[in-house]
């Protein structure tokens, strides 16, 4: 008799955090709802410095302003790996942190396909069509160019202002 090969019990998932109520509301489901004990749980954050810097300050060349405005958004990138770590440890979930750079919906995807996530899981913030047509939605990136199953939990509180 042919000896069968063990059975893959958990699923590797990552789940796109950027600390926003909107992410953790979306982990929250996950854990109440998918979880397993066996999963492989990838806690990947996208933030991209710049971001938040207006192009005038780039523009006037004051270094250290832009300085200044890069170390506070390493500083919110630190607390929001620890509001994550956070997150996972109230529900006793072993995770991997994991940052990511690059534009979000793009780095997550990548993620996904170098980390073989089996699913991705991610918040939507509910944006109105003008604000995501001009701005792009990273749940619309996600969903359009994943290779695998994508769950997008939709945080009531922001969904009800769009009826």
């Amino acid at each position: 008799m042919a000896e069968e090969s063990p059975k893959k019990t958990g699923k590797n998932v990552l789940i796109a955090m950027d600390g926003s109520k909107h992410a953790l509301y979306a982990f929250e489901w996950y854990a109440k709802n998918l979880y397993h004990p066996d999963d492989n749980v990838i806690m990947a954050h996208c933030a991209e410095p710049g971001v938040n810097i207006p192009p005038t300050t780039m523009m006037t060349g004051n270094t250290a302003m832009v300085d200044s405005l890069l170390e506070q958004h390493e500083r919110n990138a630190k607390e929001t790996l620890q509001t994550i770590d956070a997150a996972a440890g109230k529900h006793n979930i072993k995770h991997v942190l994991e940052r990511l750079h690059g534009p979000p919906g793009e780095a997550i995807v990548k993620a996904a396909d170098s980390q073989n996530a089996d699913m991705i899981v991610a918040g939507s913030r509910g944006f109105g069509t003008l604000r995501r047509t001009i701005m792009g939605s990273v749940s619309d990136y996600i969903v359009h160019h994943s290779k695998v199953p994508v769950m997008i939990c939709k945080h009531d509180d922001e969904h009800v202002k769009l009826k």
